[in-house]
């Protein structure tokens, strides 16, 4: 079903504010006069402090009738870098918004569903589409539980991880203040699913797997080529206020942000595959520590394909009597997911016309907020790797030394997918409780393997 843009002719207003002169305006009419009442102000040496918020509050009151909008970091955030943050740069946000029928004269985006579904924008429309998140006006997706998909999460007091909050203000609005996307700039978004993926059980084929050790994580690696990154993404994709890997990255990357606009929900059977998007910003740690490092000028940006994957919330989940991951039907579910997203970057390769070799760089996914276990989503990876022929990156904390051990020892194996398979599906698994439960089928026993 196609996505409906504010600015659609259809939608009326019944504008509380008084913004427009007319008894029955247009949606559209009414957000047009509050962009330009805003740049008519900045451009009278109105303070950006009051002018910005002012009309992100405005803008929640007329469209979506929320006028308790909280924007109090916002306006912090002003305030502490109004020495930074130019009148030209909110003038272009504010002005690129205006232009949104323009580049989308349907008013309408094609959201992503089959596989093979393709969605491709040019840089200026990406542009017009980001400043939209920004200033709040785009509706709730119907489906989706957590609210409208822009960054207005990032404003409210308190936010739930101030560092990553404000990396990602720095971000969005040095990115506007670069003048944002070239107009020849691509973007694709593909749907990708595992409808093809052969019987597990019956391949012979070895994993492709290499294993990194590091200290901290961090984003971009400084790997060769444009590498696809494996992203443990939540199944309604979005912007929001902590520092999940999912969040750093469509920071990092914000035409990855309008993914919550193309693939609202990713289906269970499907992943989003991405062409390769710049780099603008550099992040270390995960979570509480993460941590904005710098932002990228033009000439140094690498670029990243990404793949949205949605792991299992097994934190939700109660085991009775064994390992989250082990449970029924878990395995397969993991292992198809990560069949479409492998088998999807090798496609999206082929349709440039790519003769890099496909590399996806993966960390723990599926584990930390997610709950699930490192060694098992490790086979799964490496199960999906085998089908597709595909290279994967593994890089892990050294803290999890144990795990880093068993994975090293598994991986020495040299074990074909059938028997991966075999071993990780067995009904029998779902009554272990420790890694060395796990690692015992696959003939491994490590002395240091105490931890669950």
């Amino acid at each position: 079903m196609p996505y409906q843009l504010p600015t659609d002719p259809s939608i009326a207003s019944t504008d509380p504010l008084g913004i427009h002169d007319v008894e029955h305006p247009q949606q559209s009419e009414v957000l047009d006069r509050l962009l330009e009442g805003a740049i008519v102000r900045i451009a009278s040496n109105a303070p950006l402090v009051d002018v910005l918020p002012g009309v992100i509050e405005d803008i929640a009151y007329t469209v979506h009738g929320n006028g308790t909008l909280d924007i109090s970091h916002l306006r912090d955030y002003l305030l502490l870098h109004q020495s930074s943050l130019s009148a030209e740069t909110i003038t272009f946000l504010l002005s690129t918004a205006r232009i949104l029928p323009d580049h989308f004269p349907t008013h309408s985006l094609k959201t992503l569903d089959t596989d093979g579904d393709t969605v491709s924008c040019n840089g200026a429309q990406v542009n017009v589409l980001l400043a939209h998140q920004f200033l709040g006006t785009l509706p709730q997706v119907e489906g989706t539980s957590w609210g409208i998909p822009c960054f207005t999460a990032w404003f409210a007091a308190n936010p739930a991880h101030q560092q990553a909050v404000d990396g990602y203000l720095a971000t969005v609005f040095h990115f506007f203040a670069q003048g944002g996307y070239p107009e020849t700039a691509n973007f694709d978004f593909s749907v990708c699913t595992a409808d093809d993926m052969p019987d597990p059980s019956q391949c012979d084929q070895l994993p492709h797997v290499q294993l990194f050790r590091t200290v901290e994580e961090s984003e971009p690696s400084n790997a060769p080529g444009t590498p696809f990154v494996l992203v443990a993404a939540n199944s309604q994709p979005g912007p929001g206020p902590t520092a999940t890997q999912e969040e750093r990255l469509q920071s990092a990357s914000p035409a990855l942000s309008t993914s919550a606009l193309f693939t609202p929900i990713i289906a269970d059977r499907a992943v989003v595959v991405t062409s390769a998007f710049p780099v603008h910003a550099a992040w270390k740690g995960h979570n509480r520590t993460a941590r904005l490092e710098r932002l990228c000028g033009v000439e140094e940006r690498l670029s990243r394909r990404y793949i949205l994957a949605d792991a299992l919330q097994l934190d939700v989940e109660e085991a009775a009597g064994g390992i989250s991951d082990l449970q029924s039907g878990n395995v397969e579910r993991e292992v198809k997911k990560l069949f479409a997203a492998f088998s999807g970057a090798a496609k999206m390769l082929a349709v440039e016309g790519s003769q890099e070799q496909c590399i996806i760089e993966a960390g723990a996914w599926g584990c930390g907020a997610f709950g699930g276990n490192i060694l098992v989503k490790t086979v799964c990876i490496m199960i999906a790797s085998a089908m597709t022929g595909v290279v994967v990156h593994l890089t892990l904390l050294e803290q999890r030394a144990a795990h880093i051990e068993a994975i090293t020892a598994l991986l020495e194996k040299n074990l074909t997918t059938k028997h991966l398979w075999k071993c990780i599906s067995n009904p029998s698994m779902r009554t272990a409780k420790s890694t060395n439960d796990i690692m015992h089928p696959f003939g491994i026993t490590l002395p240091l393997l105490r931890t669950p």
